[in-house]
């Protein structure tokens, strides 16, 4: 049970890594078929999550390996988080199922209606789950471990933002709206345009 746990929670923090990623890259228009650049979001968010991981993992493990009677805290401290994150994981899921279904103009009020809340309100769940966690756990190492797993998971959007896709917003070859006006306001010969 205690391994199935932890995988559940490796899982969700994988997917949600995968999710953070996504919505750092998503564009703002429903127009613009960008599927390869979210599939390749996902997979920077999966794996940066996993990465960061790593040291939480660790710890847990060699604290493990050194007192395996603390099996039981750490399983007692993932059920408890896995009751706050397990409900809110399979709306999450079955609205990127709905989202994944839907036409274009269905998809961008999708993602304002019904993705917009749970994405607004992903902070709190992930707090109220970990400090449910450390909580049970009754344990000042297991809830250390807690909140540097809290961290990590919220720090995924704004690194992969700046690794990835802030610089891509703020510069690069013009957006799809630039080059429309471009082509309605084009330029007279002779008149240099300055880039900005």
């Amino acid at each position: 049970m205690t391994v199935t746990v932890a995988l559940a929670l490796v899982l969700l923090a994988v997917l949600d890594g995968a999710f953070s990623a996504f919505r750092s890259s998503v564009g703002r228009t429903g127009l613009i078929e960008h599927r390869g650049s979210d599939r390749l979001a996902a997979r920077r968010g999966a794996a940066l999550v996993a990465a960061m991981l790593v040291p939480v993992v660790l710890a847990s493990l060699v604290d493990l390996a050194a007192h395996p009677s603390r099996l039981t805290v750490y399983a007692r401290t993932g059920v408890a988080m896995l009751q706050v994150y397990g409900p809110y994981a399979a709306l999450v899921l079955l609205a990127l199922r709905s989202y994944t279904l839907l036409g274009w103009r269905q998809r961008y009020l999708a993602a304002a209606a019904i993705l917009g809340p749970f994405t607004l309100i992903r902070p709190a769940v992930v707090v109220a789950g970990g400090a449910f966690g450390a909580h049970t756990s009754r344990d000042p190492l297991a809830a250390v471990l807690v909140g540097l797993a809290l961290v990590v998971v919220l720090a995924v959007e704004p690194v992969a933002d700046r690794v990835w896709y802030c610089a891509a917003r703020t510069a690069g070859p013009p957006t799809a709206v630039k080059r429309l006006v471009r082509r309605r306001h084009p330029v007279p010969p002779g008149v240099v345009r300055r880039r900005r």
